[in-house]
């Protein structure tokens, strides 16, 4: 259920919110359009401009934050433990909005914990800032589909011996894939192997992403869509495999199909390939 509510909120191993020591004051960045990155040129001799596509810069987030312990003790660790929960990272860390089921990612950049001697028996009050670069909501679920790879009849087996033997018939790799969000979802997808040159089409809005590359039965080929990293065991690059003029797959808004195809390697026709796709609905 949706709640207008902001409830509880998750950094690292601090919740804030209802039923924590950390109550939320105040809030803003979640639910703003973050600054607009136009790309709109003036118009030659004319008034007005030539209006181009919008992108978004980065999302700021505030928090403010009123802390409550029983003794100034108490208080004291409270600010420790939020001092220590908020140092200069190297990478982005998910912010998870638990009763929004919304997540962003970002980096503490500004904290603020004042020093008042008049309310430092038990009460106290901090502001977190966090900057998050990839400006994109998404939602705390993570979905995900599987489909084996399309791949044709396998014909007659030579030399023909009788009774004749048949491979099996064509099957066909389909996956619907749902974005319940409003801006494109970037999917992650995991090809199994064994394959011979494995492409994803996108059925919806057309377009494939073809990989010119075999795998081997027990070989995995993971594809970032967002980054464009191809990694072989998901540890090395080879983004080489993708083949020129391919079309990296996007989940837009609402249902979307896409289709996987591959060859059977030699010798093991009837050892499926698989696809996973991976995906978070997304809004900005």
């Amino acid at each position: 259920m949706v709640q207008q509510a902001l409830g509880r909120i998750q950094w690292g191993d601090l919740t804030f919110g209802p039923g924590s020591p950390y109550t939320v004051t105040a809030f803003e960045g979640l639910d703003d359009l973050p600054e607009i990155r136009g790309e709109d040129v003036p118009r030659p001799g004319q008034h007005g401009d030539y209006s181009g596509p919008d992108y978004t810069g980065a999302r700021t987030v505030v928090l403010k934050l009123g802390l409550r312990a029983e003794t100034p003790d108490g208080l004291r660790e409270l600010s420790l433990a939020l001092r220590n929960a908020t140092q200069p990272q190297m990478q982005p860390a998910p912010l998870q909005f638990l009763d929004q089921n919304t997540l962003v990612y970002g980096k503490v950049r500004r904290r603020n914990i004042p020093y008042d001697a008049e309310y430092l028996w038990r009460i106290g009050d901090a502001a977190l800032e966090f900057y998050c670069a990839d400006a994109y909501l998404y939602s705390l679920v993570e979905k995900t589909a599987s489909t084996t790879a399309y791949s044709p009849a396998a014909g007659r087996t030579y030399p023909l011996t009788y009774p004749r033997a048949y491979g099996s018939a064509g099957t066909s790799g389909r996956i619907s894939a749902r974005n319940d969000g409003g801006s494109p979802a970037y999917p992650v997808l995991r090809l199994d192997g064994p394959v011979a040159n494995p492409a994803i089409e996108q059925v919806t809005t057309g377009g494939i992403l073809v990989i010119d590359a075999t795998l081997q039965a027990g070989e995995y080929l993971l594809i970032d869509t967002r980054s464009r990293a191809v990694l072989l065991m998901g540890s090395s690059p080879r983004r080489s495999w993708v083949r020129g003029g391919s079309t990296w797959p996007l989940l837009r808004p609402g249902y979307n199909e896409l289709a996987y195809r591959g060859n059977a390697l030699p010798g093991i026709p009837d050892q499926p390939s698989l696809l996973t796709v991976t995906w978070r609905d997304t809004s900005l």
